[in-house]
């Protein structure tokens, strides 16, 4: 698909994904002394042929992008910035946000999380299987030697643009958005996604309450209830009260069933993982079971912070009472 121009200095570029969501938007914003790219992408052959070629149909080489905004350190977003800074970009994340990519797309193993996972009642060979299929992601990931960094509250440039940096924790514990207040614009990464909710999970090095993060990071836009919403999945939009309020009640159904199974389990305690039984059975492929345990996680953990469920371990493996 061609890049789509949405206004006179920015375009959409779809960037393929080889998972069940296929795409990831990237957009370029166009300067005097050069592009400004926000998110990077993830590397794999595909996504870097339709980059390129996006690219060439705007007369464009990969030299010409002066800086590329990273809004978080997941796959689909920061693939390629190592090859837009071997190029000449200066590649912007928030500064806590670089020691989990370093981690993430390095080469230590993912021991914790094998142990996080079977606390939470995956069995050894799905615990196993998701940190393989979390492994072999690293292919796709190309980090730069090093970092520039945004802070929360910063102005920052992106051509003509001055686009204001808001820290967003929650999906990615050092998640930003950039929000435009002259075009009325947020380049929300995967903050405010229009049809899905973005995973909310709790990793073994994160942050203890990642939905609380998510929850609160949602009050952060409340004067910029006209703005265009321009996503890094699926379509723009303009009804960002209304989706803020389906972000709650999504969480608050989703909080309730998790808290009602945990009553279910009649005082013996329920596991992430028997919830993620529960509610999805066997139709989950490996990347996605891993999403769905972890959120479930940080779902009961905020419970508990709250204080309507307890946790305990018994042989090793974390149970949940109500």
């Amino acid at each position: 698909m061609p890049p789509e121009q949405l206004a006179p200095d920015l375009w959409r570029i779809r960037v393929p994904l080889p998972f069940r969501l296929r795409e990831v938007n990237l957009y370029l914003v166009r300067g005097d002394h050069g592009y400004t790219l926000i998110d990077a992408g993830i590397d794999t052959a595909d996504a870097r042929s339709t980059f390129d070629g996006a690219l060439g149909e705007l007369g464009l080489t990969e030299s010409d992008i002066e800086r590329v905004y990273v809004t978080h350190m997941h796959p689909d977003h920061i693939g390629m910035a190592g090859l837009r800074a071997r190029a000449g970009s200066r590649v912007f994340i928030m500064r806590e946000e670089e020691r989990r990519a370093r981690f993430v797309w390095g080469t230590e193993p993912f021991s914790d999380w094998i142990t996080h996972a079977r606390e939470h009642g995956a069995g050894g060979d799905v615990a196993e299987g998701i940190v393989v299929a979390v492994t072999m992601l690293r292919k796709a990931v190309t980090l730069p030697e090093r970092f520039e960094f945004v802070a929360d509250g910063e102005v920052v440039e992106a051509g003509a643009r001055k686009l204001r940096i808001v820290w967003t924790p929650g999906h990615s514990d050092f998640h930003y958005v950039l929000v435009d207040d002259e075009a009325r614009v947020i380049f929300c990464g995967d903050q405010l996604l229009p049809t899905i909710t973005p995973n909310i999970g709790l990793y073994p090095e994160c942050r203890p309450n990642p939905l609380e993060d998510f929850l609160w990071s949602l009050g952060r836009f409340e004067r910029e209830a006209t703005y265009t919403i321009l996503p890094a999945h699926g379509e723009n939009y303009a009804t960002l009260p209304e989706r803020l309020g389906q972000f709650r009640t999504h969480h608050e159904e989703r909080l309730a069933g998790i808290r009602s199974q945990v009553v279910a389990s009649d005082g013996a305690g329920a596991t992430a993982f028997d919830i993620v039984r529960h509610f999805w059975g066997d139709k989950l492929s490996t990347h996605e079971l891993r999403f769905a345990l972890v959120e479930v996680v940080a779902h009961l953990e905020y419970l508990r912070f709250a204080g309507d469920v307890t946790r305990e371990t018994v042989s090793g493996i974390q149970r949940y009472r109500s």
